[in-house]
């Protein structure tokens, strides 16, 4: 199973980020899940593409020809896919993956974990989408979210959907066993 892994180009202040960043590779690694990300050796995404190689797990890099010397592409991956657009970099993370987990990370990485999230709401995929929530990172976001259901903007069974753990082998269990809600329409 391939698990697209969103996060930082950065680290971050806490070092907590980078040792659960780590944990969460090991725990894959249990799992013999293989990990699709955004191919850079920057921040957390340098930190989770180390252990993977370090565990010898297939990893699988998805960079941008622009981002290739900004973020200096991991030349060491499995494979490492360059395309032209960001549009592109998500779709084919998307096509390669069967689950999603958002790390700590700023507006690439809610970007990214937000139109899987709506694709699956609308039905174009059935994947877990998942928010590693260490040390609290996105606990206001998962409030805000709740406010969108109470203010009925969002569907309560698509926050239902959601994967929500500070726990990697709790992650891995419930994409395991995940069960895809309805899409919006049906």
């Amino acid at each position: 199973m391939n698990i697209a892994i969103y996060c930082g180009s950065r680290l971050g202040k806490n070092l907590k980020y980078q040792d659960e960043a780590v944990k969460l590779i090991n725990t894959l690694d249990k799992y013999n899940f293989s990990i699709v990300y955004g191919g850079s050796i920057s921040g957390l995404m340098g930190t989770i593409s180390n252990q993977a190689l370090k565990n010898h797990m297939n990893i699988t890099g998805v960079i941008t020809y622009d981002l290739i010397n900004k973020e200096l592409a991991n030349t060491n991956l499995s494979k490492l896919y360059k395309v032209e657009t960001i549009r592109e970099r998500k779709a084919l993370m998307e096509k390669l993956s069967n689950a999603f987990i958002a790390m700590p990370g700023g507006y690439g990485t809610f970007e990214e974990i937000f139109e899987v999230i709506s694709n699956a709401q609308i039905g174009y995929h059935n994947k877990p989408c998942v928010f590693y929530n260490v040390n609290g990172y996105y606990d206001n976001l998962i409030k805000f979210l709740q406010n969108c259901t109470n203010e009925d903007f969002i569907n309560k069974r698509f926050i239902d959907m959601l994967i929500i753990s500070d726990n990697p082998n709790e992650i891995c269990q419930k994409i395991l066993n995940y069960t895809p809600v309805k899409s919006k329409w049906e």
